[in-house]
């Protein structure tokens, strides 16, 4: 089960760079287009949405998810990044919002503000440290939480389109 989440995990990231180059903050599209119905992204998939076979089904539109997003308030350039961003958020744990989100509001938020990606590692903004160094001394995380916390920190930093500059 481990690799299947690992696997879904790197399928999304592919389908992201489409939004990375398209411009588009995801986390925020969502909460602009879709959060007054559907609630935090995040949730909803947990709750509502399954993947299969590597593709995104929902309970109503088991076949035709896509389809029904692109007819569903969603440009259709943004139908296969939300998807992946979903298909990433029924595959991670929630623990971002079970150990952080008290203290650092939503995990979009703090990344926008709080971290950058230098020379290929995810570092604080402010102390320019490594947040896996970090995170090994702070929010009581154990190790393999501390690995999961980085790839679901990198994955929202690659779904959000302006983090903040390395300093």
């Amino acid at each position: 089960m481990r690799r299947l989440g690992v696997w879904l995990v790197l399928f999304a990231f592919a389908r992201l760079s489409q939004a990375a180059v398209a411009g588009v903050d995801l986390h925020d599209y969502w909460d602009q287009r879709c959060k007054e119905c559907h609630g935090h992204a995040g949730a909803f998939a947990r709750r509502f949405l399954r993947v299969e076979n590597g593709h995104l089904l929902g309970a109503h539109h088991q076949n035709d998810l896509d389809v029904f997003l692109r007819n569903h308030y969603l440009a259709d350039a943004l139908v296969a990044p939300v998807s992946a961003m979903l298909i990433a958020q029924v595959a991670t744990s929630p623990l971002y919002g079970e150990k952080c989100a008290r203290c650092h509001a939503s995990a979009a938020d703090f990344v926008r503000k709080s971290l950058v990606v230098k020379n290929g590692v995810l570092v604080g903004v402010s102390s320019a440290r490594n947040v896996a160094d970090y995170l090994a001394s702070h929010g009581g995380l154990g190790p393999a939480e501390v690995r999961t916390m980085v790839e679901t920190l990198t994955r929202v930093r690659n779904e959000v389109s302006d983090p903040p500059k390395s300093r």
